[in-house]
C-alpha cells in the first residue's frame, strides 16, 4: 500500500470512529471538536448515512431471526 492510500484508509477508519462514538454518546467534546476539526467534511455525512443503514439492517436482521425463530416454535 503506498502512504497515501494508508492515510486516506487510516483517516476513514478514524472517521468511522468518530461517527460511531457520536451515534452512542460516549465521545469527550475536546476529543470531537478536536476531529471535527481533522475531518473532510465533504465525506463525513456519507460515512454517517452508511453506518446509520449498516445499524439499522443488522437491528432489523436480528429482529427477523427471532420473529422467525419464535414463529416456527409456536407449531402454526
Amino acid at each position: 500500500m503506498t502512504y497515501v492510500l494508508r492515510r486516506k484508509v487510516v483517516e476513514l477508519i478514524r472517521m468511522v470512529g468518530m461517527v460511531l462514538a457520536s451515534f452512542f454518546g460516549v465521545r469527550k467534546r475536546a476529543n470531537h471538536e478536536a476531529d471535527l476539526a481533522n475531518v473532510n467534511m465533504v465525506l463525513l455525512p456519507f460515512v454517517a448515512v452508511a453506518l446509520a443503514l449498516m445499524i439499522g439492517l443488522l437491528i432489523l436482521g436480528v429482529v427477523e431471526l427471532i420473529v422467525d425463530g419464535t414463529s416456527s416454535a409456536q407449531g402454526f
